[in-house]
């Protein structure tokens, strides 16, 4: 028989789906749009106590909603600002271009997984299937507690 206050294992909610525990973060899938994706909900502590375990998969679904609500406008935010930077060292030409193509880029980002950071917002991973910036890329869009877009980081692929 388990205590009340042994950490759990496993849960199955309603929003989130079937999660399992790993360590210090919750880890299961959810659908962002047309897509399935990875989600991490990451309590960023070795050893916390069920309360803590629930406490943050309430905050996961409220978050959740939110960022659900402001996913489009994130990609648009995050497309934007790597064409500015993007165009920061291109010739007057490439910039117009790379400005154009945001809503193109922005629409073509495929989400890869989703973390949220255990109060304190969280971050999208996408792959940028346009490489119309970076190339085949991984492209990190950090949001708030509210869902709201911080900052974004691309992370350029390996090549050996």
């Amino acid at each position: 028989m388990t205590s009340a206050e042994e950490p759990l294992s496993r849960s199955d909610d309603s929003i989130l789906g079937e999660l399992s525990w790993n360590e210090s973060a919750w880890v299961g899938t959810v659908e962002l749009g047309a897509h399935r994706v990875r989600l991490v909900i990451d309590l960023d502590e070795e050893n916390p106590v069920r309360a803590q375990q629930a406490e943050s998969i309430e905050y996961a679904k409220a978050l959740l909603a939110k960022v659900l609500k402001n996913e489009a406008s994130l990609r648009l935010q995050c497309a934007q600002e790597i064409a500015e930077a993007a165009g920061s060292q291109a010739s007057e030409e490439d910039r117009h271009r790379y400005l154009a193509e945001v809503p193109s880029a922005a629409a073509s980002m495929a989400p890869q997984v989703l973390c949220i950071e255990f109060p304190e917002g969280g971050h999208l991973g996408y792959r940028d299937a346009s490489e119309k910036f970076y190339g085949n890329s991984i492209v990190v869009i950090r949001f708030d507690s509210k869902g709201q877009y911080e900052e974004a980081e691309v992370e350029l692929p390996d090549h050996e």
